[in-house]
């Protein structure tokens, strides 16, 4: 008999499908993360040493839980997620990650309300192109306070398309391609965010 996925498996492709269908370009993708493009995503993880990891637009958390299998014991993964029902199935599967419902513009309040005065590693599964401006300003200048060893990693569903932009907004930019996924996506690891980005936004 052919394999089935597991119940639950099956649950958060309803449900993130039927998202999709509510608020189309409000979900950044026709399905969830694949597991290589999580893989892809925790590249700037280290399992051998604390570190303090944010993800924007956690979704149903197939990048939240791999971030919580690779990184190390002792790091603190705080996953923001606008949409109540998605961090709800995230905070149930991924039980170690912090996941907080709000508005990822907001992120400079959210975590200072948590007392998080450093972050090493930021994962942004939003599709900041799109992005309404006033929220991808504030995200950008939370950003711009950030030290610039700290990695910034990027999904996109649209490989290449970007590199160009991300190339004018960071010193240091390496892509790496993602094709097992739905659609063929691909992370863009960041680092040094210029001062003149605000042009290129």
């Amino acid at each position: 008999m052919p394999s089935r996925k597991p119940a639950a498996a099956s649950g958060a492709l309803s449900l993130h499908f039927k998202k999709f269908l509510q608020q189309g370009r409000g979900i950044a993708s026709l399905a969830p993360s694949s597991r290589k493009l999580a893989i892809a995503a925790c590249r700037g993880i280290l399992p051998h040493r604390p570190q303090t990891i944010v993800e924007l637009g956690a979704g149903l958390g197939p990048i939240t839980a791999h971030a919580a299998q690779r990184m190390h014991p002792d790091s603190r993964l705080i996953a923001i997620e606008r949409d109540p029902d998605f961090a709800a199935y995230t905070r149930r599967v991924v039980p170690c990650a912090e996941v907080i419902v709000g508005d990822a513009g907001d992120i400079a309040i959210l975590l200072a309300e948590r007392q998080v005065t450093q972050v090493d590693l930021v994962i942004n599964g939003l599709p900041t192109p799109s992005l309404p401006e006033p929220v991808k300003r504030k995200i950008f200048e939370w950003m711009a306070n950030l030290p610039d060893t700290v990695l910034i990693s990027q999904l996109t569903v649209m490989p290449w398309v970007y590199l160009p932009m991300y190339r004018h907004l960071f010193d240091r930019v390496h892509f790496d391609l993602v094709l097992a996924n739905v659609p063929p996506g691909g992370v863009y690891h960041c680092n040094g965010l210029r001062p003149e980005y605000a042009a290129w936004l």
